[in-house]
């Protein structure tokens, strides 16, 4: 029992941690669309849906949940897209 509670939260905890870091990639995606930068985000984007998939099949043991549980969270991060937008802003140097 315990260690079923333990799986649990550690899924919901990698779960928000995905949906939160595939936000924030996808928002900086879009404010550098013009820039070659974009390429190195957008591969992060897909570095981070890998290592959230492995993770949790290790954690679950099984691919076709692993599987729910991010086409789930995905649905999440373009509901927070939709429902909150983007971060619109200029890119700012550091140095003046």
């Amino acid at each position: 029992m315990r260690e079923k509670g333990s799986k649990l939260l550690d899924v919901m905890v990698y779960s928000i941690n995905y949906v939160l870091i595939s936000y924030a990639l996808s928002n900086v995606s879009m404010a550098l669309k013009s820039s070659p930068v974009f390429i190195l985000f957008f591969a992060s984007e897909l570095w981070v849906i890998g290592l959230y998939i492995k993770k949790i099949h290790e954690i679950t043991g099984s691919r076709l949940l692993a599987g729910i549980l991010l086409v789930s969270c995905f649905a999440v991060h373009i509901a927070m897209a939709y429902f909150f937008g983007r971060f619109v802003g200029d890119i700012v140097p550091f140095a003046v």
